[in-house]
């Protein structure tokens, strides 16, 4: 039995309540090297134990099909920080009064098994680099149960190629959560069946053109009297030789260092509350940085290997931190250093500046000259700030989770981080808020663009998303090289800056058309 359904841009939520309209046809526009979705939604009511069977023509690329379930928004997202109950005070940039249900959530079907609740459907089309250019009139067809459903789809590939992951000029980074895989996949830590679990969570990163990933610290060796007198690296190895075997260019050594409070200017060591000015703190970085070092040289990780050494130091903390960055460069010269960072005066302490959109911008001055002098930047986004700025929060349109790469293209920071990739509250999708400590929490999926679902992560719309725009910031550079106006023509038309973007799925559709169209 035929039953009813309606065609939705990738770039537009949908919710339970979603009305279906017209039927028409999904209307797809690709480049070699990449892929393009749409979502499908359904009156069919699941009782969860169909079986989807999906079959395709007159297309070219493979067909994924991933099911919808919604998440849910307990809170709306403030206007500066974190979360409201005032609507009133958002209203004019979120998407819905919370709290409310949306679509984020994409399965892959375990079995071919459908889970109950509305049927909804997010759609892939993988197009290959040697794909044949040219237009396709074909359709999918979803068996669904008793019922099926057949879209029509228009399918253009455009000769332009993007470069895989490996040839690619522009990096990005999701910070895994070690510690939280255990209980999010009831397995113990380190052991074989994480490993397995691990493995997927890089798979799925690097599908989303992720090719750096931070691993693990070292841990302090003490003697019987608690005075630290090794590191031991057994987990960084075992991580980062995972990472670098499944296919990531570059793998970066976990924090070693914190601040205190934002408002203090020291720094201190992770394991010890340790000044990092102090005699004995060099002692012990000293050690730890050696034994990086020693790490490196036995697994072979020369030129693949980045140090991290603290998040976000501040104005206050500019001194501690060069002094940190000095003695690291001291034990490991040929060593890039890659931070997130919140002041524009640590020049020299650092190699790669990865700065939060809404620093960026204020201080933007200061940030181009660090540039004009030869500084590498990348954009990062985190818990701060809320309100309408450019982040993966699902009450605001899903072009902000999009569009924020574009950014990355306009402010010529070849390089995206996103905090939070996996950091759930225990029930998952019932709360998209994160609650972190001091009853904090986070506007609604800020914390994480997957879902931990048995074998490993599976995508939200927003991570989609974010894939997506990282193949739109590569035809942008491919168009940009030919033709700098016309790539900012593009740019105008759906992002002026972090704050200032389009909100409207169907213009966002249609600048991505201009693009490819100018791409020839």
């Amino acid at each position: 039995m035929l039953a009813k359904f309606g065609i939705f841009s990738e770039n537009e939520w949908l919710y339970p309540d979603t009305e279906i309209k017209e039927q028409g046809e999904a209307k797809l526009y690709a480049a070699r090297g990449s892929d393009v979705c749409f979502q499908v939604l359904t009156d069919i009511k699941l009782n969860g134990d169909e079986i989807l069977n999906v079959t395709s023509s007159g297309l070219e690329g493979e067909v994924v099909v991933y099911q919808l379930f919604p998440a849910h928004v307990g809170r709306n997202s403030a206007a500066n920080f974190e979360t409201t109950d005032n609507y009133e005070d958002v209203k004019d940039f979120v998407t819905r009064k919370a709290p409310f249900d949306v679509y984020d959530v994409t399965l892959l079907p375990e079995d071919n098994k459908l889970v109950s609740g509305r049927a909804g459907f997010f759609i892939r089309i993988n197009v290959a680099q040697n794909a044949k250019v040219g237009e396709y009139n074909g359709n999918i067809k979803l068996e669904i149960g008793n019922e099926e459903i057949i879209v029509p789809v228009y399918l253009k590939i455009f000769n332009t190629v993007v470069p895989c992951l490996n040839d690619s000029e522009f990096h990005s980074v999701n910070w895994i959560y070690y510690d939280k895989i255990p209980a999010q996949h009831n397995v113990e830590q380190w052991s074989e069946r994480y490993f397995e679990i691990l493995g997927n969570y890089i798979d799925n990163q690097l599908d989303l053109r992720s090719d750096v990933l931070m691993i693990p610290r070292g841990e302090p060796i003490r003697d019987e009297n608690g005075k630290v007198i090794d590191f031991d690296f057994t987990s960084a190895e075992q991580v980062g030789n995972l990472a670098l075997k499944k296919g990531m260019r570059y793998i970066m050594g976990g924090f070693c260092v914190e601040w205190e409070a934002w408002n203090k200017p020291e720094l201190y060591l992770l394991w010890d509350k340790v000044d990092v000015t102090t005699i004995e703190a060099y002692r012990q970085l000293k050690l730890y940085f050696t034994g990086v070092k020693k790490c490196i040289e036995r697994n072979n990780w020369q030129n693949k290997y980045m140090q991290c050494l603290v998040d976000e130091p501040q104005f206050r903390t500019a001194p501690s931190y060069r002094a940190l960055g000095a003695i690291c460069r001291k034990f490991l010269p040929d060593v890039m250093i890659n931070d997130p960072v919140e002041t524009p005066e640590i020049a020299g302490a650092l190699d790669i500046w990865v700065v939060k959109q809404a620093i960026y911008e204020k201080y933007i001055e200061e940030f181009r000259t660090l540039q004009d002098c030869g500084e590498k930047l990348w954009i990062y986004s985190c818990g701060y700030p809320a309100g309408k700025m450019m982040n993966h929060v699902m009450d605001l349109p899903i072009s902000a989770s999009r569009l924020i790469i574009y950014m990355c293209y306009k402010y010529n920071t070849p390089g995206f981080l996103h905090f939070g990739y996996h950091l759930h509250n225990e029930e998952t999708w019932g709360e998209a808020c994160y609650r972190a400590s001091r009853g904090r929490k986070f506007p609604g999926g800020n914390s994480f663009i997957v879902y931990p679902v048995n074998n490993g992560p599976q995508y939200s719309v927003r991570g989609h998303a974010q894939r997506c725009g990282i193949y739109d910031y590569e035809l942008l550079k491919i168009l940009g090289e030919k033709s700098p106006e016309k790539a900012e023509e593009i740019l105008d038309l759906v992002c002026r800056d972090f704050s200032d973007y389009e909100t409207d799925a169907n213009k966002l559709d249609d600048a991505r058309r201009q693009l490819l169209e100018r791409l020839g």
